[in-house]
């Protein structure tokens, strides 16, 4: 399961005299508490996260991530097996650098870039039940932690969801995704209160039968 994650830093191309281009940025940025924009609202009072850490194991595995233009698979740009990608984390996220092929995609991107028409990027990735924490506000709101990610590619891309985020493009399938890891939380949290309950029940027996 893939979801794609714009951020809210600007794509930067740097030309050499040589004709060759790398462009950078981050492909998605960790949540701030000051800063709304850093949360993706999956759906009405539930939003996804991306925590400080996220991409550490996929970093240290080298996990081979492509670079794309617009997620698209025909429209390759770097990759870190080959060395014309490189992905690091710092305190904001993650950031890649990009040294671009001699092609027309890359060309016209580098010119779109240049004019300030494109500016967004984002990263597509999947998560496991253990690469995810849910938790519920007093106020009912629910947040979708994301700790650990596999991560797949990180891409310059045209449309963003929103300029402050760190979430973007989704598909139903991303959000069905997400609501099935809501419901198996809820459950969970359900089949705990209940067995509370039990105990509370047999405790509640065992005083009535010492008074007895």
């Amino acid at each position: 399961m893939r979801k794609l994650f714009p951020n809210e830093q600007p794509v930067t191309v740097e030309s050499r005299a040589d004709g060759t281009s790398t462009i950078s940025g981050y492909a998605a940025v960790y949540h701030r508490a000051d800063n709304p924009g850093t949360q993706y609202e999956l759906m009405p009072n539930y939003y996804e996260r991306i925590q400080p850490g996220a991409f550490n194991r996929a970093l240290e595995e080298r996990h081979d991530v492509r670079a794309l233009f617009n997620h698209s698979p025909d429209f390759v740009l770097g990759r870190t097996k080959s060395g014309t990608l490189r992905l690091s984390a710092d305190s904001v996220g993650l950031r890649y650098e990009v040294d671009l092929p001699n092609t027309q995609v890359a060309r016209d991107l580098v010119e779109s870039v240049a004019r300030g028409d494109v500016s967004g990027s984002s990263f597509a990735f999947s998560v496991t039940a253990e690469g995810q924490e849910i938790e519920r506000a007093k106020d009912g709101t629910t947040y979708r932690n994301i700790t650990d990610t596999t991560l797949y590619d990180v891409s310059v891309v045209t449309y963003p969801a929103y300029e402050a985020a760190t979430s973007g493009l989704r598909s139903a399938e991303n959000v069905e995704e997400a609501r099935k890891a809501l419901d198996n939380w809820e459950t969970e949290q359900k089949r705990e209160l209940n067995a509370v309950k039990v105990r509370l029940a047999k405790i509640k027996l065992d005083r009535d039968a010492l008074e007895l």
